[in-house]
């Protein structure tokens, strides 16, 4: 199977974390539509809610104008979505664009140049007991069981859950950046790595590779457009009216 070539102009997009006073990827997208924002290839990062899921009635009801918004642009441009721990189960919801389960990241793509290059979330080579306690939340009977004890308790608990994430700090600088990649990164195998995930919106290079961290959108509205001369290259770009 061949592997897909990131286009010049790809957008890289991470973190938008919307929620009820936070609305600015619907920005980004309705800018999408009206073509105030131009693009042929969208890479959707991931936590782009602060919850969404197939088996959630009442995040599948806030998410609603997203949802048409994006199967509608789906139809007029490439677009890969990237499940983040946010925002999963979401195959059955969009029909016209590429999702990415955690099982599927991270996925494996090529520069116009035939690097390689693979792209996740950020949230896989967990240690052990955080990789399965973010698994089990995944889990169709689990969500399902939630979902079906929310509806009677008129969404009380999606509600709280909303609540609690909506005030969540965004911002913030990890120190040991550098370090803390540099172990991650030997799970990997692809002279370029892209992830959302930690709200760094850096570039680190190594000796013979390249990490990209995309910017979390929900903090300055800032997203990654890859720019190509000799090499791939990453533009950070502040959003307008969004």
């Amino acid at each position: 199977m061949s592997q897909t070539i990131i286009k010049n102009g790809a957008i890289f997009i991470a973190d938008a974390h919307e929620n009820e006073n936070r609305r600015h990827f619907l920005k980004f997208l309705k800018s999408l539509k009206e073509g105030e924002i131009k693009t042929s290839q969208l890479f959707i990062m991931g936590d782009m809610f602060d919850f969404l899921s197939d088996f959630c009635d009442y995040s599948l009801e806030f998410a609603s104008e997203y949802i048409k918004l994006l199967d509608e642009l789906g139809e007029r441009m490439e677009i890969h979505y990237f499940e983040g721990n946010h925002d999963f189960n979401l195959s059955k919801i969009f029909k016209n664009i590429n999702v990415y389960p955690i099982e599927k990241q991270p996925a494996n793509f090529l520069t116009q140049n035939q690097e390689s290059v693979q792209i996740a979330h950020g949230d896989i080579f967990l240690p052990f007991v955080d990789k399965y306690a973010l698994r089990f939340l995944r889990l169709k009977l689990f969500l399902k069981s939630i979902n079906f004890i929310d509806n009677i308790l008129n969404f009380k608990i999606s509600k709280a859950i909303f609540t609690k994430l909506r005030d969540k700090n965004l911002s913030y600088k990890i120190l040991n950046f550098r370090e803390i990649i540099a172990r991650h990164l030997v799970n990997f195998d692809a002279k370029f790595v892209i992830e959302g995930h930690f709200h760094q919106g850096e570039i680190i290079k190594f000796e013979n590779y390249e990490y990209i961290n995309i910017p979390c959108f929900a903090y300055d509205q800032s997203y990654f457009v890859v720019e190509y001369d000799k090499n791939i290259k990453f533009a950070n770009t502040r959003g307008q009216n969004v």
